[in-house]
Order: C-alpha cells, then structure tokens, then sequence
C-alpha cells in the first residue's frame, strides 16, 4: 500500500496512513515485505509524524487508515458515507486506530472539498460507498492519487477507454460512474494505491481525439 505525503505552502498533507499493527502482522506471516508503521516511514524521510498538518484516506479499511492514530489533534478528511459504513459493516475497519482514538478529529465531507488551494477532495465510491480520491495541481500538471478506486493502472484505462466509447455512443464496457468526472478534470498523471504502475495522459493525443 502506498501512501503519500504532499508538501503544500500552507503545511503537509498526508493521504492515507498505512496499516494497523495487527494488520501488519497479518500480512508479515505471508509476504517477505516489510510494512514498517507510517511514522517510521515519515522518520525515514526526515518528518516528524508531528510536522503533519492535515490527513486524508482513501477509504477506511486497516491498510489505508490504520495510522490515523499516530495524529491526534489533526484534521482527517473523509465522506459521511465512509464513516457511516465503517461503523455498520464488519468490513476490516479497526474503529479505535482509524477514528474512535482519542483526539480524533474526524471531519465528514458530503461530496467534493477543497481542504488546502491546489488541492480538491473527489468521491470515488465502488470499493467502499465512500471512497475518494485527492487531486493535487502540480508545476508538472493535474495528478490524482486515486488511492483504491481501481486495483490496477490497467483496470483505469480500461474504464476510461469505455466511457470514451460511451461518449461517441458506440458499444463499451461497464465503467465507474466517477470515470466522468476524472475526465473532466483531465490529469497528467493518476497514482493507485495498490499498484506501482501509473496511468499518464499522451501529450499528443488529447482525450476524444
């Protein structure tokens, strides 16, 4: 799982936090990868956990938010919807790591949100109902960190092809509603969670050319 941390004028941001101990611990016994805590990550990269100002998740499932405890006192942006499932769905949610620790400052969006400038807040439900993604405006360009939303690069272009299809009303295959959406905003680069492929648009050929 990746998470990633955005250096913004106003403070970092780090979307998603890593797994939990228990989950870690899980995953150690069938993999020769080792998951080291997200405040060790950040240690590695000369980041105090406390230097964090905002965190956001993708969605709430132990690997992505299961550090969530590690920031006492810091906003954590998430859907109403996730907070709502994570509550009443056994669906590996750890409750007292991700949002029942204490200091918790859970804030609930309803849809798109602009926590810092130059960086937006977008739902992305199909994983779980309140999934979502961060867009972030780079000198480079427009880049998603699409966090769980598709599993594979392979499985957005995909999609994406499909609604392109859709469009020009020939037949395609089945896509995300939030497909639409990304292509509205039209990213330079899109970044998964769970693969360390991504997806980049071909400068010399524009979407629907």
């Amino acid at each position: 799982m990746t998470a990633f941390l955005i250096e913004h004028p106003r403070g970092l941001f780090l979307f998603d936090t890593g797994g939990t101990l228990a989950h870690r611990s899980a995953v150690a016994k069938h993999s020769p990868l080792n998951f080291p805590p997200i405040t060790e990550v950040l240690r590695r990269h000369g980041v105090a956990a406390g230097e964090v100002k905002l965190v956001a998740n993708c969605h709430f499932h132990a690997d992505h938010a299961g550090g969530n405890h590690h920031f006492p006192g810091v906003p954590i942006f998430t859907q109403r919807h996730e907070v709502e499932h994570a509550r009443t769905t056994d669906d590996f949610t750890d409750l007292p790591s991700v949002v029942d620790f204490t200091g918790a400052a859970i804030e609930e969006l309803d849809g798109e949100a602009e926590p810092l400038p130059g960086i937006r807040i977008v739902p992305t439900p199909g994983h779980t109902p309140g999934h979502q993604s961060v867009v972030v405006e780079t000198r480079e360009g427009r880049v998603v960190l699409a966090g769980q939303a598709e599993s594979f690069s392979s499985d957005y272009a995909r999609h994406r092809y499909s609604h392109e299809l859709s469009l020009k009303g020939e037949a395609h295959g089945p896509y995300p509603e939030w497909i639409a959406r990304f292509q509205e905003l039209d990213p330079w680069r899109v970044y998964f969670a769970h693969d360390r492929a991504h997806w980049q648009r071909d400068a010399f050929e524009p979407f629907g050319g």
